[in-house]
């Protein structure tokens, strides 16, 4: 017979698992608990506590000694994912349950060749002897799809289907493949015989794989024969309090049937697309719970399950480490004030300056759909340590759209560490949307005349943001400035022509805010550092000649640079041109710098005796400490990250 008496059958499980749980489900006979079993619950000894209040709730402690608690593992294969199995073994050891049913679909099986149905077995039990407690298994179609897999079964576990109980429950595991999606005539008639037997049992749990009851009522839904016979253990349990667990479809339901629930569960590591709760679609493992008004039954995500060593000392100062070693840059889209885009690219820079290589998966987020192409829509790359990768995202659209649908877009990026512990992390970054300002490639002359330069100067708003006392500004002509930035060769060039309708030669000034860092660098983190720079330009009545510093925005970062200048007063303000070393750039960046980010001030004074005001280029508020709101410089005509 394949029925096995409970008392043998768990003989031969703890020869095979391993030693029993501290409570060991016990046999036929002992379904219901003596009264020396039915103790008094334990008191708690309270503090007296002077006044009518308490520092406790009214609820009762839950001490009931009929409680017990038991775990059901779900699919293993049908497409297993090497390791979520054993995540499940690792979460089951810390969560401490009493035993752990299974609902089939063990090994992947399929096979008639004895030797790999017997390796698979052999990895499998492997698991099994992992896990801290008594493990009940229950075949599935992959466990036993072919006469010779129902051969090695009964070899090794000796029957498939059989009972048991503990706590005055009862457990029944059946086959659900006796043939395939059907339960046999001498299984049933075990299974009849076994629920007479265990009549007064307070409650019976039933564990299948495949959730016949679903078949069955398909069958019967489109008038064709139910070869299941579930109907007939529909009827033997529905008089008695029951559940019952099955597997098969990678997909969690709860089901109201025969005046009770039954549970379809998810997997733990069969294939899944795993889009979550609302879709049935997770790894976990059930958590039931039995009391003395039935079983109280949770699902336990695997990921949501953590040791008490997930985070130490050790691990969380390497943590940081890797987080602040490994840098993501995205180049902004710049695009041309007025004109839609059509396409262009967004450029991602990753940074690993951990001790461990670092994989990226990199996707574009919020971007609009309508016509939308991508290429690549989602690259993975792979970045050693001390190494930099550049990642090219190209956009097309069929029709061209204007700037404001840009305006949200965001690159997310997974990066995860790789290694045997690997360290992961998401990091969402926003893609700038900004104008691209020239600065072109000329060979200037630094002359204090500025015919040579081409193109239109940038120039200060009409209402800009001024800071101190806004009254004391009449205009753009007691105050603005119109400039341009260029390079060539080993130099930078700076020029620009103030108007101001009083110059004051040892106050007024212009300062432009530098920040010389790649795009990376700068995005990562806004604040100026060694590589902030100031550059201070000074009027003069008389045109002048000479050097000013170029001076770093942290004081004695690096050595200050001096720069060439031509100054000297117009009718209407003053003008200058000024030059200094392109290594500002290839220190931060190397050779093959890209462009910078760069705002302007316009320090005015009227009166001597009066307080000076700060005319802003670009609003900001702490144009001294960060590049928030600098513009955008690149040397190339369309740089990376440009629209078209």
């Amino acid at each position: 017979m394949r029925a096995v008496g409970a008392v043998l059958w768990f003989c031969a499980m703890v020869n095979w698992c391993g030693p029993a749980a501290a409570h060991p489900p016990s046999g036929h006979g002992d379904h219901t608990r003596g009264d020396a079993e039915e103790q008094a619950e334990p008191a708690m000894i309270l503090p007296q506590i002077a006044g009518t209040g308490r520092p406790w709730s009214d609820q009762p402690v839950l001490s009931d000694p009929r409680r017990f608690q038991f775990a059901v593992m779900s699919d293993n294969t049908g497409g297993h994912r090497p390791g979520v199995w054993m995540h499940g073994v690792r979460n089951l050891n810390l969560l401490r349950p009493e035993f752990v049913v299974s609902i089939g679909d063990l090994i992947e099986g399929g096979s008639e060749d004895e030797q790999q149905v017997e390796s698979e077995w052999d990895e499998f039990q492997g698991f099994i002897r992992q896990l801290d407690m008594k493990f009940f298994f229950v075949a599935g179609n992959h466990d036993v799809s072919n006469p010779v897999m129902h051969r090695i079964w009964r070899k090794h576990f000796g029957a498939e289907w059989y009972s048991f109980d503990y706590q005055g429950v009862h457990f029944v595991c059946l086959c659900s493949e006796d043939p395939d999606a059907t339960l046999g005539e001498q299984q049933l008639q075990w299974l009849g015989t076994d629920l007479r037997e265990h009549s007064q049992a307070r409650w019976t749990f039933v564990f299948l794989h495949k959730p016949l009851w679903a078949y069955s009522e398909k069958a019967l839904h489109v008038g064709n024969p139910d070869t299941t016979q579930w109907q007939q253990v529909a009827a033997w349990l529905k008089d008695r309090p029951h559940t019952v667990f099955a597997g098969h479809i990678h997909q969690y339901v709860q089901y109201a049937r025969n005046g009770t629930h039954y549970y379809q569960l998810g997997t733990t590591g069969g294939s899944s697309r795993l889009r979550g709760a609302a879709y049935g679609e997770f790894d976990h493992v059930t958590w039931v719970t039995m009391e003395s008004d039935g079983p109280h039954i949770a699902n336990v995500l695997l990921d949501g399950v953590l040791a008490p060593d997930v985070v130490t000392e050790g691990s969380i100062v390497r943590f940081r480490r890797f987080l602040s070693d490994v840098q993501l840059g995205v180049t902004p889209l710049l695009i041309v004030p007025g004109e839609d885009l059509r396409s262009g690219t967004i450029a991602v820079q990753l940074a690993n300056r951990f001790d461990q290589p670092v994989s990226v998966s990199v996707r574009l987020l919020g971007i609009p759909l309508k016509g939308l192409t991508l290429e690549p829509e989602q690259t993975v790359v792979e970045v050693p340590p001390d190494g930099v990768t550049v990642t090219a995202i190209n956009y097309g659209f069929s029709h061209p759209l204007p700037e404001h649908f840009f305006r949200h877009v965001t690159i997310m990026a997974s990066i995860r560490s790789v290694e045997d512990a690997p360290l992961s992390a998401e990091l969402t970054v926003p893609v700038p949307v900004d104008r691209n300002y020239p600065c072109q490639d000329l060979d200037i002359s630094v002359d204090g005349e500025l015919g040579e330069w081409r193109g239109e100067p940038l120039a200060f708003s009409e209402q800009p943001q001024i800071f101190g006392n806004a009254d004391q500004w009449k205009g753009i002509r007691d105050g603005s400035l119109r400039f341009r930035v260029a390079y060539h060769g080993p130099w930078l060039f700076l020029a620009g022509e103030v108007l101001d309708d009083r110059v004051i030669a040892d106050q007024d000034r212009v300062l432009f805010g530098f920040d010389a860092r790649s795009s990376a660098d700068r995005q990562k983190d806004p604040r100026l550092g060694e590589h902030g720079y100031v550059v201070e330009l000074t009027p003069s009545v008389e045109p002048r000649t000479g050097k000013v510093k170029v001076t770093p925005r942290w004081e004695g970062s690096v050595p200050e640079i001096e720069a060439h200048v031509i100054c000297h007063a117009t009718s209407t303000g003053y003008r200058f041109e000024a030059q200094f070393p392109v290594s500002v750039l290839t220190e931060a960046q190397g050779p093959g710098w890209d462009g910078f980010q760069m705002n302007a001030i316009l320090r005015d004074v009227d009166e001597p005796q009066e307080d000076a005001i700060h005319v802003m280029w670009r609003p900001a508020l702490d144009i001294q400490d960060r590049n928030t709101n600098y513009g955008y410089f690149y040397r190339s005509a369309v740089p990376i990250g440009a629209g078209r």
